[in-house]
């Protein structure tokens, strides 16, 4: 029967080797987290500046803008990290079929 050939060709008995997978650029997965990173850093400070008072409902001054921008930097590094977003996985499968 044509099932029984089908079944037994050497075609499909074939596996992926880890060369037919596609390459990555050195370096690219950090790259695109930075990135995501990058994106939630503005997003934070941009609802920080638009309610016009700091995160914890008091004035800005110089030295608390400072300090609330490193703090927004560390919780943008770890949203990044855990891709909350998506934006880093995304663009990295894109990328990774155009290489």
């Amino acid at each position: 029967m044509k099932t029984d050939a089908l079944a037994t060709s050497p075609i499909l008995k074939t596996s992926i080797s880890n060369s037919d997978k596609p390459k990555q650029a050195p370096g690219l997965d950090q790259a695109l987290e930075e990135f995501e990173a990058l994106f939630a850093s503005a997003l934070l400070r941009t609802a920080r500046e638009s309610n016009g008072t700091g995160w914890l409902g008091g004035e800005s001054s110089a030295g608390s803008d400072g300090i609330l921008d490193f703090a927004e930097q560390h919780i943008a590094k770890s949203m990044a990290k855990q891709g909350a977003f998506g934006i880093a996985k995304t663009l990295s499968k894109s990328l990774n079929r155009q290489i």
